[in-house]
């Protein structure tokens, strides 16, 4: 049964089911919450630092220039 406006009946047609996303899954990419391993660095200077277990690069300030560091 069409509708007009596109959308068809209820559960028909895409983006109706799961699994639509890219496949990188949890902790698939180097953004927040990327895991134990790699590098904080700092957007101003560049600086990098290993990143350690438990401390979000975000509270960690640059021991170069002082700014606040970003996962990298």
């Amino acid at each position: 049964m069409p509708f007009g406006d596109g959308t068809g009946p209820m559960g028909q047609g895409p983006g109706t089911g799961r699994g639509m996303g890219t496949g990188r899954g949890r902790m698939g990419g180097s953004s927040a919450g990327a895991g134990p391993g790699g590098y904080c660095v700092c957007p101003k200077c560049g600086a990098k630092v290993p990143h350690q277990r438990g401390i979000p690069c975000y509270n960690m300030n640059c021991p170069q220039c002082d700014t606040r560091m970003t996962r990298g």
